[in-house]
């Protein structure tokens, strides 16, 4: 009826899930697993039988009434005694954990969607404990979490883990390979004191250590490498007196999860716990890769990631596609996109919200044995897709996609659209600049007639094209610099005081102009006049420009002068970088300077685009007043056609009415809380999976930090941030930069490592975590957070 831990074969499977076999196999090879027993699936079939539930569950029942039936219904009394008499002989309090015959496995891991009850003393407790794990089965994350794997097992088929509890004086989890960043070069250990339950649930803060590992190496191999090659490469305590492990102690604990990797086949994410005479014991260990390949297939992706940050506010219809059209023209390859990418157009937008169609990152994605792949193209894709990446051992890229996209190339002469050179990019902007200072001296006239406004138009859309043309190039080359250089930087060099790469640059002088206003030492004109075409939604035509809102302008001041002066934190974090640059090899020092300049033309240029889209602005708003007409809510071709004459009046009347009417109800949706997916697969919402370890994001700025989460939807609410608060939001662009001078910390639901977001948090080095799904709403005001930016995790306190 009940089969212990020491009877379980591999062939077993389809009776005690995959989490009871791998238990065996390390129980089998003597690792130090606890004793205990299974309840196999035939005795919840039995049970829901006898109870009359087992129809309705094979029909696919879910959900919190039938959950409740099973949380009622009888256990069989002699499954029941068996238990009780199994429990007592073992002794102490039990722990009683699901292994269903979906969990754990090479498809899915089902991490924190199965319940687990802890500390169960043998008796009457233990009839409960069982029916809350079998009812956890029938919740409908469980089946949605197994839909969207295309998991083959019914979720509610899963048998039952009893184990002793461990006397705990510290536990938590390991990875065998870095999750993060996807390398086989290292292992991840999480520890803190107590049961390791808190620590699954993301419930306290853990110790962080990163340890070298051997490279992949045959089996018989991995034991001896495992006790020369592994050296603790990031020590990362909570508290720095008080560290969870000893060394040594941590060293044993990596030298057993290699055993359990080379037992189990492949990397594995294991539960462990220390007892209080410094025994280790292994709790739990599943495969940490949950999908067979990268997806090359299926519909179509887009994403509003790092497109979002420019437009943290609705977009207008006449403002995107005015961008819109500018950017398809650099990033389009249709003949491509037909053949392997679903046909799908470049970008589009969705509830005002742009996305571009980033399908082609699951073809050009690749990963070398045991190294990250590209960060800045799979953070591009989905986390599930992201996911799949990371904990591949190695991907070759799809060479027809590669080469579909050269032939392309070769047949237009693309490379003329681009700034193309890495070592002269730089040197093209800073011509281009000459030219842009120039071409907007022309521009300081008012308008007076339309024709002279369709003018202005026409010369800023070309300087806008000549600006792509270098900017997308120069975000390449920071991108690729910046992996490069993490990568190859000595040991013990930090990469964010290296690559810092902002400096003396337009957004950190404007951050201590508003302080020196909000201190009564500036006037608000002299602000205006050279930062007053920043925005908080800069690449939205229409948002209002801070010449336009002075008070907001006002506000900002008022939050950064309640700091301390940015000029001196600037000024010492400068030096930091000269120093580290001086302790850097010779052979390295070329290189890491020009990715420094590609770091920080990202803001320059950023600072410069805001100009030109400030006399874009002036122009589309002296044709709104001639026209007597909303044009903000036309697309760019009927705004043409109303011009020229061949759009009547009344009909383009119409489309703004309606469209109006729908950005406004946009609008009143995101106030409220309702945001735009981060993603979409085909014309479907993308729907992130939360697991129970704590909040997982995108670590761009490391530091850790503990503060109450202040979520900010617009700047309109600024005032609300209070200083040491961690600001909440779902993106930031350089109209945002003042606040992280008040800030603790910064949660973004979008970025990247080379958003705008990332690069000014590291410059003030603030603690940041980025790509947190669904932030601002799983996030409430006034709740306390920690937050680690260089590890990505958020915990609730």
């Amino acid at each position: 009826m009940l089969l212990d831990l020491d009877q379980i074969r591999p062939s077993d499977g389809k009776r005690v899930g995959g989490k009871a076999v791998g238990l065996a196999r390390l129980r089998g090879h003597r690792l130090p697993v606890p004793p205990g027993f299974v309840v196999p699936v035939g005795q919840l079939e039995r049970a829901l039988d006898a109870a009359g539930l087992l129809d309705r569950v094979r029909a696919g029942a879910q959900g919190p009434e039938i959950q409740a039936a099973v949380r009622a219904m009888p256990v069989p009394a002699d499954l029941l005694e068996e238990i009780e008499r199994r429990a007592r002989a073992l002794g102490g309090a039990m722990a009683i954990r699901s292994s269903a015959l979906a969990e754990d496995g090479a498809e899915a891991s089902h991490a924190g969607q199965y319940e687990s009850v802890i500390g169960v003393q043998p008796g009457p407790d233990l009839a409960d404990a069982l029916r809350e794990v079998w009812a956890s089965g029938l919740a409908p994350r469980v089946k949605l979490y197994a839909a969207r794997r295309r998991s083959r097992s019914p979720t509610w088929a899963l048998a039952v883990v009893i184990q002793r509890v461990v006397e705990a004086g510290c536990a938590g989890v390991m990875f065998t390979i870095d999750p993060a960043t996807g390398s086989w070069r290292h292992m991840t250990v999480e520890a803190a004191p107590g049961s390791g339950e808190a620590v699954v649930a993301g419930q306290v803060a853990t110790d962080f250590h990163r340890i070298k590992r051997p490279r992949r190496t045959p089996r018989p191999l991995q034991r001896v490498l495992a006790r020369v090659r592994l050296a603790v490469d990031l020590h990362q305590p909570v508290d720095p007196a008080r560290p969870v492990l000893t060394e040594s102690t941590l060293l044993r604990l990596c030298r057993l999860g290699l055993r359990v990797e080379g037992l189990l086949g492949g990397p594995q994410d294991i539960e462990w716990v220390e007892d209080r005479s410094g025994e280790l014991h292994l709790l739990q260990s599943r495969p940490v890769s949950t999908a067979k390949d990268v997806r090359r297939s299926g519909p179509v992706v887009w994403s509003s990631r790092f497109i979002g940050e420019r437009w943290t506010a609705p977009a207008t219809p006449l403002g995107w596609s005015e961008m819109q059209h500018l950017l398809d023209r650099f990033i389009g390859y249709p003949q491509t996109s037909r053949r392997w990418l679903g046909g799908e157009e470049p970008s589009k937008l969705v509830r005002f919200a742009p996305y571009l169609n980033v399908t082609v990152f699951r073809h050009l994605g690749f990963k070398l044995p045991g190294f990250a792949p590209p960060k800045f193209m799979v953070e591009l894709l989905p986390p599930d897709e992201e996911e799949g990446w990371l904990r591949r051992h190695a991907q070759a890229p799809n060479l027809r996609v590669y080469g579909s996209i050269m032939r392309e190339t070769i047949q237009g002469r693309r490379w003329t659209r681009f700034r193309w050179n890495p070592a002269t990019n730089w040197r093209a902007w800073e011509r281009f600049a000459g030219e842009l200072d120039a071409g907007l001296a022309t521009m300081q006239g008012e308008l007076r007639t339309v024709d002279e406004a369709r003018a202005r138009l026409s010369a800023v859309r070309t300087l806008a094209r000549e600006y792509i043309k270098i900017h997308i190039c120069s975000l390449l080359f920071a991108n690729i610099g910046h992996q490069i250089c993490t990568a190859v930087l000595p040991e013990g060099t930090d990469p964010e005081v290296v690559l810092r790469g902002v400096g003396d640059n337009p957004t950190v002088r404007g951050n201590q102009a508003l302080w020196r206003l909000g201190r009564g030492e500036a006037e608000l004109e002299e602000i205006l006049k050279e930062y007053g075409h920043r925005a908080p939604s800069s690449w939205e035509l229409f948002s209002l420009r801070w010449r336009e809102d002075p008070e907001a302008v006002l506000a900002l001041a008022a939050s950064v002068a309640r700091g301390v002066d940015p000029a001196i934190d600037a000024g010492r974090l400068a030096q930091q970088t000269e120093a580290a640059m001086a302790n850097l090899p010779i052979h390295l020092r070329g290189f890491v300077r020009l990715t420094q300049r590609y770091l920080g033309l990202r803001e320059v240029q950023r600072f410069a685009f805001d100009r030109l889209l400030w006399s874009w602005k002036q122009g589309l708003l002296f044709l709104e007043g001639e026209l007597g007409l909303a044009i903000r809510h036309l697309e760019r071709g009927e705004l043409e056609a109303l011009l020229d004459g061949t759009l009547p009046r009344e009909a383009a009347q119409g489309m703004v009415e309606r469209r109006a009417a729908e950005w406004s109800l946009e609008v009143e949706r995101r106030a409220a809380g309702n945001l735009p997916p981060a993603f979409m697969v085909g014309g479907e919402a993308h729907v992130v999976e939360h697991t129970g370890r704590g909040i997982q994001g995108l670590g761009i700025s490391s530091g850790v930090v503990t503060g109450t989460v202040r979520v900010i939807h617009s700047l309109a609410d600024a005032a609300r941030l209070q200083p040491g608060d961690i600001l909440v939001t779902r993106a930031t662009d350089p109209g945002w930069a003042p606040l992280f001078l008040t800030a603790g910390g910064l949660i973004l639901e979008l970025g990247s490592m080379l958003s705008h977001g990332a690069v000014v948090a590291r410059e003030y080095r603030l603690p940041a975590v980025v790509n947190v799904a669904e932030a601002t709403a799983r996030l409430r005001d006034g709740q306390t957070v920690t937050l680690d930016g260089g590890r990505g995790m958020v915990w609730l306190r």
